[in-house]
């Protein structure tokens, strides 16, 4: 009796899967996400150079009409013009002293705040409009967004 069950139950449910894209009487259950982006032309003319060395996001942020706007819709801490940074500097180096003196030159040039260093890595404040001439100095690894923290949603009884 308990395998004639597990039959009858194994065809019901081989019945009842079926292609859902093709069937035009079944509704999808779950929108589908639709991320913000930037124009698909502006994403075509303005595609990531492969010698900045920059995160897609901090590029787009740098290239975009309004970075302010940019930067709210994505949650990117920009404050008067100035992004919060991570510029990972070259560790790479014989010649300790003289990367030294061109990293302070680069800081200056470019108008940075440094807001804490740990070895060759730095939290800077940078304006939006270096942030590319500053990717493609030499002594420049790279630059990325600070990670930021997830709140979980808070549940409901």
């Amino acid at each position: 009796m308990e395998r004639l069950f597990l039959i009858i139950l194994a065809v019901i449910l081989a019945g009842c899967v079926t292609n859902s894209e093709k069937d035009l009487n079944v509704t999808k259950s779950v929108p589908e996400k639709k991320e913000k982006t930037l124009p698909k032309e502006f994403n075509k003319e303005h595609k990531l150079p492969e010698e900045i060395k920059l995160t897609s996001v901090l590029y787009e942020l740098a290239v975009a009409p309004d970075p302010d706007i940019f930067a709210k819709e994505r949650n990117i801490f920009l404050t008067k013009g100035l992004v919060k940074v991570y510029i990972l500097f070259d560790p790479g180096s014989s010649i300790f002293e003289r990367k030294k003196i061109e990293r302070k030159k680069i800081i200056e040039n470019h108008n940075i705040t440094i807001e804490k260093k740990a070895g060759n890595l730095s939290r800077a404040l940078v304006p939006v409009n270096r942030l590319i001439p500053l990717s493609k100095e030499s002594v420049v690894q790279s630059i990325k967004l600070p990670n930021r923290l997830i709140k979980p949603e808070k549940i409901k009884p």
